[in-house]
């Protein structure tokens, strides 16, 4: 778990936490997975909520459970949605329509993502972190997974194939609800980077608590790294700092003995 820090999008590790077994979820009166995270959300959400409001996720999470004990525990969530969402458009009356008996229907049309209604969505030009310019949709629809209203944006993706963001927070901008997403690959690349450079893979033991404090020890020693590169190495890649780092350690050790 790692919000992103500064305006270069570098992730820092708050902690890591082992994914239970079926056998530790059993002991815990068998709670699902969305139950565990939310649990574990929960015992942490004071220190969490200090830093930030927004939880981002993907589409495993874009579940009624967790998005509902997200937002009760006072959190902003923002996720993917997959292709089948069931969507729809806010009803807008018609005011030459006649009259009928019955309660007025409060939705319209199912939202199609290849063919999106234009009357409904606004368009804007998303700009990524290399310059690169997206046109993109937002709008304002309802999620009869989640039952509640959500804010939308669609952007096209590399297979021709829409890419649906959304939040809770209806009035987050839609270039933050893509950016809030795109910065969440940000700790699969800190993933990669400890287990390169720091250790991550290193231990061997099979004890739980050995392995927390291993893991833990492996983020701790790369958010320690990527901070000392920004403050005094700047122009140097995490591999680079490494090597300079060893060899120094060597030199130093080379020369005290001599």
């Amino acid at each position: 778990m790692g919000p992103s820090a500064s305006a270069k999008h570098s992730c820092v590790k708050l902690g890591a936490v082992q994914t239970p077994s079926t056998d530790l979820r059993k002991k815990a009166d068998d709670a699902s997975m969305i139950e565990w995270y939310l649990f574990m959300i929960k015992e942490r959400s004071e220190e969490w909520m200090a830093i930030s409001r927004t939880i981002v996720a993907d589409a495993f999470f874009s579940a009624f459970d967790f998005v509902y004990g997200i937002t009760k525990l006072g959190f902003n969530f923002v996720g993917w949605l997959k292709e089948n969402a069931y969507l729809r458009y806010q009803a807008v009356p018609d005011p030459h329509a006649p009259r009928r008996r019955g309660r007025k229907a409060k939705y319209g049309k199912t939202e199609d993502f290849s063919n999106p209604d234009m009357s409904i969505f606004n368009s804007f030009i998303y700009t990524d972190s290399k310059g690169v310019a997206t046109r993109c949709l937002y709008a304002i629809v309802h999620s009869r997974t989640l039952k509640r209203e959500i804010k939308i944006v669609i952007c096209p993706g590399k297979d021709g194939k829409p890419i649906v963001y959304f939040t809770t927070e209806l009035s987050m901008s839609s270039d933050r609800i893509v950016g809030f997403f795109r910065t969440r690959f940000q700790i699969e690349f800190d993933i990669r980077d400890a287990k390169q450079f720091t250790g991550l893979q290193s231990s061997q033991t099979r004890d739980r608590q050995r392995l927390d404090f291993a893991f833990n020890l492996s983020f701790t020693t790369l958010n320690i790294c990527k901070t000392v590169i920004r403050e005094d190495y700047p122009n140097l890649t995490l591999a680079q700092f490494k090597r300079l780092m060893f060899e120094s350690d060597l030199a130093s050790t080379t020369i005290s003995t001599y």
